[in-house]
């Protein structure tokens, strides 16, 4: 078949690379660069999803996907941990400070503690001292996740749509400005350079994502929430394991560098850095970590994730005119559910079940 991918970010190059492995003829448009927004300034922490139930969709999603990250670490980046994904195992902390928060904390961790898989402790205070003793002392304790995994989200896409391209696909580097239908059924974009043919259309295309389906009649609830990373040089030792608490986090990458975050400001297409983000995120992290004190800022970005009201995202072959597939919506887990999202948006494009259940991800469940 050919199929046209609107977008070049972790969505739109997942889907190009599986749906090249099938030998379909794809062409991928990206009006700027591949990774250009948000799938290039992401953390890239590979948490699967915990807190409701573990048979829940999103959380299925999100193991199906960790497990799809750790074989294309393999196939397009060498063993976990050596390759050029910057792919390894950082086992997560997530921390609490408070009694209310705490007692909701455990009620998780009680659902989960039987799942071997995951491998969850509770560990108190002394506890998570001997992993990391330079956490404050005002924290109570905390649930250690240790089957989770970063990796370097931009590298990731472009190893992505490098497989892609080495098995045939193109980009156009256009901004589309319509899909083109006939008789209820999509015939390719459209670009300055006119009407490019396909027999379906994948829209991966962020929080842009709405405007491509505007001349198609589609609303979609999908929003851009900015968001601010800040990077520290950071006196030694690097930190051995990720820290989360609240909506922050921290974290030593393989630039060397400590990363922390992060912000949720909802203030449309605005992507510029701010000092009060970077305050904010200082002042969380010095608390979480009082030795943060003596770091010195080396860098501040800011990219606008997309997101849904329920901030699950929206995997849907069947919202519009017959090959139209969408795949969008993953706010702050776009590059953990990015690989999952892929592979499913490219079996729905070339009309086959995905190989794992997304149909709790449709548009219609706004409707």
């Amino acid at each position: 078949m050919k199929i046209s991918i609107i977008g070049g970010g972790i969505a739109g190059c997942s889907t190009a690379h599986y749906l090249a492995l099938e030998g379909h003829d794809v062409t991928l448009f990206e009006r700027d660069s591949l990774a250009s927004h948000a799938s290039g300034f992401a953390l890239g922490g590979l948490i699967p999803s915990i807190g409701g139930h573990p048979d829940d969709p999103y959380e299925s999603l999100s193991r199906y996907s960790i497990g799809l990250h750790k074989e294309l670490a393999t196939q397009l980046g060498g063993p976990p941990g050596a390759g050029e994904l910057d792919f390894l195992r950082k086992p997560s902390m997530m921390l609490i400070r408070d009694r209310e928060e705490e007692a909701m904390l455990r009620q998780v961790y009680s659902r989960y503690a039987a799942d071997h898989s995951l491998d969850i402790r509770w560990l108190n205070l002394g506890e998570l001292s001997h992993i990391e003793a330079r956490i404050s002392p005002d924290v109570l304790g905390g649930m250690y996740v240790s089957e989770a995994y970063e990796v370097d989200p931009y590298k990731l896409t472009l190893a992505l749509w490098q497989s892609a391209e080495q098995r045939g696909a193109r980009i156009v580097n256009r901004e589309v400005l319509e899909i083109g239908t006939t008789d209820d059924r999509v015939t390719g974009v459209e670009t300055s350079d006119g009407m490019i043919a396909a027999n379906a259309v994948v829209v991966a295309a962020g929080p842009w994502s709405p405007r491509m389906l505007a001349n198609l009649g589609i609303s979609m609830p999908v929003m851009p929430l900015k968001g601010q990373i800040i990077r520290l040089d950071a006196p030694a030792p690097p930190l051995k394991v990720s820290l989360w608490w609240d909506d922050n986090y921290a974290t030593t990458k393989s630039d060397g560098l400590l990363w922390a975050g992060t912000t949720e400001e909802d203030v449309g297409f605005d992507d510029g850095i701010t000092d009060a983000a970077r305050d904010l995120i200082i002042t969380s992290a010095v608390e979480m970590l009082p030795y943060l004190e003596e770091a010195e800022l080396v860098q501040q970005t800011a990219c606008l994730r997309p997101i849904t009201p329920d901030r699950a995202p929206i995997i849907d072959a069947g919202a519009g005119p017959d090959g139209l597939t969408i795949v969008t919506g993953a706010g702050r887990q776009g590059i953990m559910l990015g690989p999952a999202m892929g592979i499913a948006a490219a079996a729905l494009a070339t009309g086959t079940e995905p190989p794992v259940d997304v149909s709790a991800f449709s548009l219609a469940r706004f409707c």
